[in-house]
């Protein structure tokens, strides 16, 4: 949203647009607001959008308010995930404090439990889904072949074409010179009992 950095811009020869220009001026303003109120809600308020948007006027920039909400917003999503992250670290230094009995009563790791939890949740959601999904194709091809089956069924000339053939034919023959010597060893066999 606010273009190349300035290690891209001098490396690469890019510039930023002038979209992106004001988005990184507005950022910037915000950057100072969450610095003051780091447990600002998710949401600004008017009158806060009003006092972005006359600094930022007064520097020379026109900043429409959706454009700044919409800037917060990506900002505050990026905040939180640090703070959460953050806290995250902690608790895990917490984790090593707790096995060696220090236990730290300030400590609220609630959240860990809960990620673990959704992330769990997201795992067997995948693994369903794509059982199901599994099924659903398996049924599918088991449909389509049961059509072609039919299909081939009905027509005599495929039926003759697939059946006939030169494996069939050694099959047929392998069978009829089977029957022909059962029935010369029955022939040597009613010969031998007559002597």
């Amino acid at each position: 949203m606010v273009g190349p950095d300035w290690k891209q811009r001098w490396l690469n020869w890019m510039n930023r647009t002038p979209d992106q220009h004001i988005r990184n001026e507005t950022k910037n303003e915000l950057d100072r607001l969450l610095k003051l109120h780091d447990d600002h809600t998710a949401y600004l308020a008017n009158d806060e959008v009003t006092t972005v948007r006359k600094n930022l006027e007064g520097r020379g920039v026109e900043v429409d308010p959706v454009l700044i909400k919409d800037t917060w917003h990506q900002l505050y999503r990026r905040h939180f995930l640090q703070k959460a992250l953050t806290h995250c670290n902690l608790c895990k230094r917490g984790f090593y404090y707790y096995q060696r009995h220090f236990v730290d009563s300030e400590l609220e790791c609630n959240d860990v439990v809960l990620f673990w939890r959704i992330q769990r949740m997201l795992v067997i959601t995948a693994n369903t889904l794509r059982q199901q999904l599994t099924n659903t194709e398996v049924r599918r091809l088991e449909k389509n072949v049961k059509e072609v089956l039919d299909d081939f069924g009905e027509d005599m000339e495929k039926k003759t074409q697939l059946i006939t053939g030169r494996r069939v034919q050694l099959a047929e023959d392998l069978k009829k010179v089977r029957e022909i010597q059962e029935k010369l060893e029955a022939f040597i066999e009613a010969l031998h009992k007559e002597k």
